[in-house]
């Protein structure tokens, strides 16, 4: 995993620190034993204190950021754009028209220097599983990131889908992107995925995609939502490209029928107060991940 992919997460954390803030469960932490869910939706909720600046709406937090030097650092950094690690060549054959060629370049000379480091190693015996997303975002989102917002939606399935190839050699393909007009009123995560689903035509015709990734940046009762098992997810923007692939790791494990294991459990992304600095899944989402890569 590169390093500057932590900067987003260090800059969001030292800011909720200057305001004194602390990551505190919103539910009774004793309630905490991990449910088990069939094809139903998974919902990702906030924590009670923490997570005031990741509810905001864009126009909620380009209205803060007018009034507080922090948030409006916190807002300029979010949407700086930093070479992410690529897979394959693969991933680069649908990016973006304003791609930025200086990160594009960049990704490249990294995995051009990671493949010769590989030559050597074990031969890889085991086929890589392909997962074509399709990538619809609301008009919050492409509003928070203007002429960027395909690249971040990329970079957070790029980042997302490290985990994946390394542990089970699957990889996530951005092969489509498509914008959708979230309705303002609603804040039921839930409803604004079966909306995306609707408006984006993924429910009659997926266009040869695999797996559908939403994002939004308007005002969410929930972090996220994901089916499980199933192929599509939402999440909201989380002010940092760190927490965004994060929690797109996480929306997409459930898809392969991972569970949560609520706000404290084993060392896991899938346990809420790892889902934001671990990459890593349990043993048990592990076997549950590679008993399901091909569901896709």
């Amino acid at each position: 995993m590169i390093a500057n992919r932590k900067l987003g997460l260090s800059l969001l954390l030292g800011a909720m620190l200057l305001v004194s803030m602390a990551f505190v469960p919103a539910v009774n932490a004793a309630d905490n034993a991990t449910k088990e869910y069939q094809d139903e939706d998974i919902l990702e909720p906030w924590f009670e204190n923490g997570d005031e600046l990741n509810r905001l709406s864009t126009d909620e937090l380009r209205a803060l950021a007018e009034q507080n030097e922090t948030v409006r650092k916190m807002l300029e950094e979010d949407k700086k754009l930093e070479p992410v690690q690529i897979e394959t060549l693969e991933d680069l054959e649908n990016l973006p028209d304003n791609y930025p060629e200086d990160k594009k370049r960049a990704e490249i000379e990294n995995f051009t220097s990671k493949s010769i480091g590989q030559q050597s190693s074990t031969i890889q015996t085991e086929t890589t599983n392909t997962v074509n997303v399709w990538i619809v975002a609301d008009e919050e989102y492409r509003s928070h990131f203007g002429s960027d917002w395909q690249t971040a939606a990329h970079d957070a399935i790029e980042g997302a889908d490290d985990a994946f190839y390394i542990d089970h050699n699957i990889n996530f393909v951005v092969g489509k992107y498509s914008t959708w007009d979230s309705t303002d009123s609603e804040d039921n995560t839930s409803l604004l995925l079966d909306e995306a689903e609707l408006e984006s035509g993924w429910t009659s015709n997926q266009q040869g995609m695999d797996m559908l990734a939403v994002f939004t940046n308007q005002d969410t009762d929930h972090r996220g939502v994901s089916e499980r098992p199933g192929d599509a997810w939402l999440m909201k923007h989380q002010i940092s490209a760190s927490w965004d692939w994060h929690l797109a790791q996480h929306e997409a494990s459930h898809n392969y029928n991972c569970p949560d294991h609520g706000y404290f459990g084993p060392i896991c992304i899938m346990t809420y107060v790892n889902m934001m600095d671990e990459e890593n899944w349990c043993v048990d989402c592990d076997q549950t991940i590679e008993t399901n890569r091909n569901h896709f």
